[in-house]
């Protein structure tokens, strides 16, 4: 195998097992040693790629980011509009917050170690995609307004409330009903 695909390896095996250990144990709980227990690496090879357990946690956070993008282009580019894309974009976010370490741990980290400045407001990023592909569904309905942000807000409000509970206690199995019930409640706007 050529040295530089071993190393993305690597690299890629210390995010993962970071991510398992601040998933399990928080930023705080987390321990190097452990993390370079699960890689398989020596520690050698965790201090060549980071320099600290906060330079992991920098890395996870911003492979987070860099993946919504990714998310909603995939639901913009399947030519699903309105409140049909809505839906899609956050059960498509949910399964990864249900079933990726990677991106439950940056949400940990993001939420507690590396919190968004105050100019970056993830939710309100998540708030005006969302308002968009709503509004797509009260022009294609061609019906009364909706106050699309209103419910976009509420949705982000719902669904990452819903995600934080789920973690909590558990439960992330039961996250994709969690975020289906929310979006049938609120679509009856535009059922009107």
């Amino acid at each position: 195998m050529p040295r530089q695909e071993r190393a993305e390896r690597t690299r890629l095996a210390i995010l993962d097992a970071a991510a398992a250990e601040f998933d399990e144990h928080g930023y705080e709980g987390a321990r190097l040693e452990r993390i370079v227990e699960r890689t398989g690496a020596t520690k050698g090879a965790v201090y060549f790629h980071f320099r600290s357990k906060l330079d992991i946690a920098r890395a996870l956070v911003a492979e987070k980011y860099a993946n919504w993008p990714v998310v909603i282009g995939e639901v913009e580019e399947s030519g699903v509009r309105g409140l049909a894309a809505a839906r899609e974009l956050t059960r498509r976010v949910g399964a990864l917050l249900a079933t990726d370490v990677r991106v439950r741990a940056a949400m940990k980290l993001s939420q507690t170690v590396l919190p968004p400045s105050a100019d970056e407001n993830p939710y309100a990023r998540w708030v005006a995609v969302l308002s968009r592909l709503l509004e797509q569904e009260t022009e294609d309905r061609g019906g009364p307004a909706v106050d699309a942000r209103a419910v976009a807000t509420v949705a982000v409000h719902g669904i990452f409330g819903a995600y934080m509970i789920a973690d909590e206690r558990g439960m992330l199995d039961g996250l994709e009903s969690d975020i289906e019930r929310i979006w049938n409640v609120l679509a009856v706007p535009f059922d009107r």
